[in-house]
C-alpha cells in the first residue's frame, strides 16, 4: 500500500504539469460519461460531513480564525466541494459566470474517464484545508493529514493505479483553481490583521467603540467592503439607518435599550441556558457560520444524501453565510450603533452586564440575526421549510449545557437565534429585526442560483 502511493503521489506530479496546459474551460453543455454520472450518484456523503466537522475543530484553534474570516473559509470549502464533483452531477451546471470574479475557465475539465469521485473530493479537501488552515497548530494540521489518510487507505486497495492517478491529479487540480479564485478576493491573509491599527471610527455620543471587549479595538472594520459572492440590490435593510440616539425616556431609542435591561434582568434558567447554547461568537469558537454548518452536516448525515447532493447543501450554505457576514459588516460600519450594555450602563442601570459578551464591532444590524436568517431560506429551499430537526452540536460540551435542541422548522430555529441575542444583552431589537431582513433577501437570491 505505502509504495502504490508513493508511486502515485511521484506519477501525480507528472500528470498536473500535463493537466494545467489542458484547456480548463468548462461548458455549459458539457457532458461526462455517463457511467461516472453514475458512479457519483451512488457515492455516499459521509466523506463531506467528516471534512466540516474538521473544519470546526480547526475554525476553533486556528488563530485569525474570527467569526468573518471563518465564514469566508467555509464559503470556499462548499465552493471546492461542489466544483470537484459537478461535472458528474446530472443537472446541476458550475458556478462559474454565476459567482462574482468566478470567470468561466477557473476550473479544469475532466478530461478522462477513470475518476473514482471520492477519491477526487478527498485530494481537494486535503489540499484546499493544508491551504485554508495553513496557520493551524500542529494538532490541526496532523488532524488533516489523518482524516485525508483515512478515506485515501480506505479507497486505494478497491481502485486501479490509473485510476487512482487520475483522480488524484484532478482533485488537486481543482483545489489549486478553487485557491487560486479564493485569493481573487485580496483576503487571503485576513486571518493575520483582524484589526487593523490604521481604522479611526466616529466618535462622539450615540456612537460605538469597544469599551467592553478584552480587545479594544474594531474587529475587522473593512470586511464590508469584502466582494460578495453574489450582487444583493434588493436588501432594504442595508441602508436604512437605526432609531436616531437618544438618552430620553420618552425616545424608541431608550425604550428598545430598556427592553434589553429588563429581559436580561428577569430571564428564566431555561433563557439563560438558550442565550449560552447560540453564544458561537466567543473566541475559539466554532463562530456562528460553524455552528449553522454543524446543522447542516447533521441533517445530511440524518437524511444519508449522496455526496453530490452534500456538495451542493454545503456549497449553497457556504456563500450564504459569507455573504451575509460581509453585509452585515458592511451596516455595522455604517452607522457604528452603540451596543446596549454601554447605553444601559449610562442611562438607565450602571450596573448592568450582559449575560454574553458583544464581538468587537458596532451593534446594528445583527450578524448572528442576519444569518440565522438567510440559512433558515436556503436551507428550506433544500428540505422544506417545516422541516423539523434536533441540533446536536454541543451536546458533549462541559462548560454548557449543551443538550440537544429541537426545532419544528428553520424559522423556528432562526427565531431562536434572534431572541437569545436580545436575552443575553448584545442586540436591541431593532438591530435583530434589520439583520433578519437582510438575511432573507441573501438567502433568496443564493436560493435563486443553480
Amino acid at each position: 500500500m505505502r509504495q502504490f502511493l508513493s508511486t502515485a503521489r511521484k506519477l501525480m506530479v507528472c500528470s498536473l504539469a500535463c493537466l494545467f496546459f489542458l484547456p480548463s474551460c468548462v461548458k455549459d453543455d458539457a457532458t461526462v460519461d455517463v457511467a461516472l454520472v453514475n458512479k457519483l450518484s451512488n457515492e455516499k456523503g459521509q466523506i463531506s460531513t467528516e471534512w466540516i466537522n474538521l473544519s470546526l475543530e480547526l475554525t476553533k484553534e486556528t488563530p485569525g480564525f474570527t467569526v468573518p474570516v471563518a465564514a469566508r473559509t467555509f464559503a470556499y470549502i462548499g465552493l471546492g466541494m461542489y466544483e470537484v464533483l459537478v461535472p458528474g452531477m446530472k443537472d446541476y451546471k458550475s458556478m462559474q459566470g454565476k459567482l462574482a470574479g468566478f470567470t468561466p475557465g477557473t476550473m479544469h475539465e475532466v478530461t478522462t474517464g477513470n475518476l473514482d469521485w471520492a477519491l477526487s473530493f478527498n485530494e481537494c479537501m486535503y489540499r484546499l484545508y493544508k491551504m485554508l488552515y495553513r496557520n493551524s497548530s500542529p494538532a490541526g494540521l496532523e488532524a488533516i493529514e489523518k482524516l485525508y489518510n483515512k478515506h485515501l487507505n480506505a479507497i486505494l486497495p478497491y481502485v486501479s493505479k490509473t485510476v487512482a492517478e487520475s483522480s488524484i491529479s484532478y482533485g488537486a487540480a481543482q483545489a489549486s483553481a478553487i485557491y487560486s479564485y479564493s485569493k481573487t478576493d485580496n483576503q487571503e491573509d485576513a486571518f493575520l490583521n483582524n484589526y487593523p491599527s490604521n481604522y479611526s471610527g466616529p466618535n462622539g455620543q450615540g456612537f460605538w467603540s469597544p469599551t467592553s471587549n478584552k480587545i479594544r479595538k474594531p474587529l475587522q472594520p473593512y470586511w464590508g467592503q469584502v466582494r460578495t459572492f453574489l450582487a444583493y440590490h434588493t436588501i432594504k435593510a442595508e441602508m436604512i439607518a437605526p432609531p436616531s440616539f437618544s438618552e430620553d425616556k420618552t425616545s424608541s431609542f431608550y425604550a428598545y435599550a430598556l427592553e434589553v435591561r429588563n429581559r436580561v434582568e428577569n430571564l428564566s434558567r431555561q433563557e439563560e441556558i438558550m442565550v449560552k447554547y447560540w453564544n458561537d461568537e466567543q473566541d475559539n469558537s466554532i463562530t456562528p457560520a460553524g455552528h449553522l454548518m454543524s446543522i447542516l452536516a447533521q441533517i445530511l448525515d440524518t437524511e444519508k444524501k449522496d455526496l453530490g447532493f452534500c456538495a451542493f447543501a454545503f456549497m449553497k450554505l457556504g456563500i450564504t453565510l459569507h455573504d451575509a457576514t460581509v453585509m452585515a459588516w458592511k451596516t455595522k460600519y455604517t452607522y457604528n450603533t452603540v451596543r446596549p450594555e454601554t447605553y444601559i450602563r449610562e442611562y438607565i442601570d450602571n450596573e448592568f452586564l450582559s449575560l454574553i459578551n458583544p464581538t468587537a464591532t458596532p451593534e446594528y444590524s445583527s450578524s448572528p440575526a442576519a444569518l440565522a436568517a438567510a440559512s433558515a431560506e436556503v436551507l428550506g429551499g433544500l428540505f422544506g421549510y417545516n422541516y423539523a430537526f434536533t441540533d446536536r452540536t454541543y451536546e458533549f460540551r462541559k462548560d454548557i449545557d449543551g443538550s440537544p435542541r429541537s426545532f419544528k422548522s428553520f424559522e423556528h430555529m432562526e427565531e431562536e437565534i434572534s431572541t437569545s441575542n436580545l436575552y443575553g444583552g448584545i442586540h436591541y431589537r431593532f438591530s435583530l429585526e434589520a439583520g433578519e431582513k437582510q438575511g432573507v433577501e441573501i438567502g433568496k437570491g443564493v436560493n435563486a442560483i443553480r
